[in-house]
């Protein structure tokens, strides 16, 4: 159960209301609700949570400010959030107001990544594990790499069109990385009004720990299989339905339009 917190600020003190979701979506419903009211809506969570409570303050007055207490953070390692609890509280009276992208994915958003292939397969099968965590994360992506079938991809970007064939990983990143300090796009920075779309095609086992090293290393752009396009538009034609925004899985339709909302977001940074 994650919290939200609606943070209403005034010269003489400041009020606080606390939220608490219930279910899945939940965090849309309260934000909708309390986000006219208040000047901050503090997410207490992990990126799923932060996404949720996003996507009702797009272009508005309402600032969005993060408690990291996800199994990833993503999101929050990128913008420098402290993962300490004491720190991350203290940051909502002490940090500053910074502007963001956040991206449209069809009908829905993301900030940090949003991905089709190896990694949505992961987000999903993470999503039906009994116990979150680092562990359980690496446990579902070490099993599912050797039984995942890559598939071929088609991308359009300014005027440009492109095959992708056996995309490995097929991810769309605002931010720099998936989570844990896994990074897969080392040069993305989250108010440049650009998306990267970084892919990697399925690779032979001789290369494995090359990918490693350059994955962990955080240069995976480097990797020789590796590709990244940079646009503020990209088209995708997908022949899975199965992807995740923010670590969440969701269904979408076959054809992705991704779309960056330029400083759409204020986000509390240190």
């Amino acid at each position: 159960m994650e919290k939200l917190v609606a943070q209403h600020l005034d010269t003489s003190k400041f009020e606080y209301t606390i939220k608490y979701t219930e279910r899945a979506k939940h965090a849309i419903e309260l934000t909708t609700e309390n986000a006219p009211n208040f000047d901050v809506i503090v997410a207490v969570g992990g990126d799923g949570s932060v996404n949720e409570v996003s996507k009702s303050l797009i272009n508005t007055n309402t600032t969005l400010a993060i408690i990291p207490t996800g199994s990833g953070n993503g999101l929050s390692r990128d913008l420098g959030i402290p993962m300490n609890l004491k720190k991350a509280i203290l940051l909502l009276n002490q940090g500053k107001t910074k502007p963001i992208d956040i991206v449209k994915i069809n009908d829905n958003y993301f900030i940090g990544t949003a991905g089709v292939a190896f990694d949505a397969y992961i987000s999903w099968k993470f999503d039906e594990a009994p116990t979150r965590g680092l562990f359980t994360y690496i446990k579902v992506a070490f099993k599912g790499f050797w039984t995942y079938q890559p598939k071929d991809y088609t991308v359009m970007y300014d005027a440009q069109e492109k095959k992708i064939e056996k995309g490995l990983l097929v991810t769309f990143a605002n931010s720099k990385q998936y989570g844990n300090n896994l990074v897969i796009s080392p040069n993305a920075k989250i108010d440049d009004g650009l998306v990267r779309l970084v892919t990697v095609r399925k690779f032979p086992l001789t290369a494995l720990l090359t990918f490693g090293y350059y994955f962990l290393s955080k240069q995976i752009t480097k990797f020789k299989y590796s590709e990244e396009i940079v646009s503020s538009k990209i088209t995708l034609l997908n022949s899975d339905t199965k992807i995740h925004v923010d670590g969440e899985p969701i269904e979408v339709d076959n054809k992705i339009e991704v779309k960056v909302l330029h400083k759409g977001l204020k986000v509390i940074v240190p």
